[in-house]
């Protein structure tokens, strides 16, 4: 279990941590001494580097410096009240929330993780919002989020015909099957 759920009167609260993927925990620093031992030798030998792939390694590893930490600190914090879902993103203490009116909120379902080239969008739970597809709890299995809409509508009954609706999908292919087959 990949979150943690705490229900007050009229209220839910799940906490998702972040997985940390070790891969990616290891190549950053690697990729950041590289970089940097190839611009102080290009400038120690007298040889000053083109401006352009210093400004690439910089962009690049200020994005990869992003994800390395929320890697590392991140989690996500869901709150249902019967009128709204806050969802904040919150690293080392700095949080960045938004707020959906749950009258706006149709079509919850699980969203199985997707691959793009090398990249991977993770899975969650997904809903349509004024218009748009979202997604939020990254890297919930599908067994965690049939769990905690099964909380929430337990909780919180007036949620029912927003959320009733639910529909798990797929499981993703590495999820253990064996205690959802029981």
């Amino acid at each position: 279990m990949g979150y943690s759920l705490s229900a007050a009167p009229n209220k839910v609260t799940v906490v998702i941590a972040r997985r940390v993927k070790l891969p990616f925990l290891l190549f950053f620093p690697l990729w950041v001494a590289v970089w940097v031992t190839l611009v102080l030798k290009g400038v120690c030998n007298g040889q000053p580097q083109s401006i352009f792939p210093i400004i690439f390694f910089g962009l690049a590893t200020m994005l990869m410096a992003y994800a390395w930490l929320w890697n590392l600190g991140g989690k996500e914090e869901l709150q249902f009240t019967a009128s709204a879902l806050t969802w904040k993103r919150i690293l080392f203490g700095i949080s960045h929330s938004r707020l959906f009116s749950i009258k706006g909120i149709y079509n919850p379902h699980f969203e199985n993780s997707q691959g793009h080239g090398k990249s991977r969008t993770p899975s969650g739970i997904g809903f349509s919002y004024e218009g748009r597809q979202l997604r939020i709890g990254d890297d919930l299995t599908q067994r965690d989020a049939k769990e905690i809409v099964a909380a929430l509508l337990r909780q919180i009954p007036g949620l029912r015909q927003y959320w009733g609706a639910y529909t798990e999908g797929l499981p993703e292919l590495d999820e253990d099957l064996s205690r959802t087959l029981k």
